[in-house]
């Protein structure tokens, strides 16, 4: 077979930090360029895409994998957007946005619903590679409690399929038979988290932090097996014709800490006192 040229869609990257970030369409975007391991950077290790939407105690679709109607540029930011289909009647949208004085980058995520539903939810998927170690800000749940506990996760460590809700209404989301349909999983319970944010520290010298609002973050849940993965449980809201709901997540990029932890928070408040 010989070679051919293959057509593929212009490349959408911006610069953030050392990193070059790039918008991969429906599959969300990946940072290169952090360290010499390519493979370790990519291609399939993709962040902020909307892996499932779930309503009705149901998977209605895996949206990452549908054709998105448009793949914009716009005011430096770069829109998908996925017309209304027979699983899911409303608009979709996925915005990403680089804000360079943070090294961050915010990824908006909105629905605008043509037909009820309740419990809507967007299920945003973010996958490391093994050379990351993930940790959850999560409550701590021992006996003599501290308050917010960093829950750290081990490669192949067992019980994997791992969720940590917001409160106990946000529980019932989970229990609701969303997740015995599509490609089923079974949620192993923990505790409440403490702040829907999340830490993934590179091996060798960088940090990926995510974050979202507590009101509109009702659930993470996270594997450390084949693959590392870190997931948002947006929404949770029930809608009628013409609701729209959106929400903004924020990635930053941390290469530099005395303590990670720390400069974590710091970075999660800082974000919070400026909405």
């Amino acid at each position: 077979m010989n070679f051919a040229s293959i057509p593929q869609d212009p490349l959408l990257q911006a610069s953030l930090g050392p990193a070059t970030a790039t918008v991969l369409g429906a599959s969300g975007l990946r940072l290169n360029g952090l360290t010499s391991f390519h493979l370790d950077e990519g291609p399939d290790f993709a962040w902020l895409n909307i892996y499932r939407t779930l309503a009705d105690a149901r998977q209605l679709e895996i949206t990452r994998e549908r054709e998105p109607a448009e793949v914009a540029l716009e005011n430096g930011a770069v829109t998908i957007r996925w017309s209304p289909c027979d699983e899911v009647q409303g608009d979709l949208a996925a915005t990403y946005r680089v804000v360079p004085e943070e090294t961050a980058i915010d990824a908006t995520f909105s629905f605008t619903a043509a037909a009820p539903y309740e419990n809507f939810e967007l299920f945003i998927a973010n996958y490391f590679t093994p050379l990351y170690t993930p940790r959850f800000a999560l409550q701590d749940n021992r006996t003599h409690p501290e308050g917010l506990a960093w829950y750290e996760k081990r490669w192949y460590g067992g019980d994997e399929d791992e969720s940590w809700a917001r409160d106990d209404a946000a529980a019932a989301i989970f229990r609701d038979g969303r997740w015995q349909t599509g490609y089923p999983l079974n949620w192993r319970r923990g505790p409440h988290y403490f702040h829907p944010l999340t830490l993934q520290e590179h091996k060798y010298g960088h940090a990926i932090v995510l974050m979202a609002r507590r009101e509109d973050c009702f659930g993470l849940s996270g594997y450390h097996t084949y693959h590392n993965a870190q997931y948002f449980h947006l929404f949770g809201h029930t809608t009628a014709p013409g609701d729209r709901l959106s929400t903004t997540l924020r990635l930053i990029l941390i290469t530099e800490w005395d303590d990670l932890e720390a400069e974590t928070l710091a970075h999660y408040q800082r974000w919070l006192k400026a909405q």
